[in-house]
């Protein structure tokens, strides 16, 4: 992750705490309602606020989170205390601290965007890597952010790759998954 990224989430994590725990993701956790039965392993990439590793725990979820700024992870055990022990601090592309086919599942909303390519083929390998044979991979990402500088940053600093949903697509496939949806 750019260092610029990492920055602007440890200096912003108040205001973007407040904001993630505001935002209706219910759709987002409807999907990984009708994907995962209560009970599944799973692990989020990028857990922000910690809000969504929250809603799935209390769902029946065995959830696990790592989140490269300390600043939201010092936000998320603040505003959901029912996950310590469950996140950690791990900046990415780094190898997961989790053993082979670990997990059922492996989720990321609104992250994996803030790598550059080689980093996004690192982690997607990773998390092929953690998850149980037939586990499954849901992440969301944005394809379209106006106003991003030619060098995919945003006023705040922060990296943005927008690539195609091809694209994202083929760097799923490179790391051996397919495509469901």
């Amino acid at each position: 992750m750019a260092e610029r990224t990492l920055d602007y989430y440890e200096s912003h994590a108040d205001d973007l705490a407040r904001r993630y725990e505001s935002a209706d993701l219910s759709v987002t956790h409807a999907q990984v309602s009708r994907l995962f039965t209560p009970g599944a392993r799973l692990l989020e990439l990028g857990f922000g606020s910690g809000r969504d590793a929250a809603a799935l725990l209390a769902r029946g979820y065995d959830v696990s989170g790592i989140d490269a700024s300390a600043a939201m992870l010092a936000q998320a055990s603040s505003h959901h205390p029912e996950l310590e022990g469950r996140l950690r601090r791990v900046v990415l592309p780094a190898p997961l601290p989790f053993a082979d086919g670990a997990f059922d599942g492996v989720y990321s909303m609104a992250f994996l965007m803030h790598l550059r390519e080689p980093e996004i083929e690192a982690v997607l390998r990773e998390a092929a890597r953690v998850l149980a044979p037939g586990g499954l991979l849901l992440f969301s990402v944005c394809t379209v952010r106006p106003g991003l500088a030619p060098d995919g940053t945003d006023a705040g600093g922060r990296f943005f790759n927008i690539l195609s949903d091809e694209r994202w697509q083929g760097l799923a496939s490179a790391a051996g998954f397919v495509a469901e949806e």
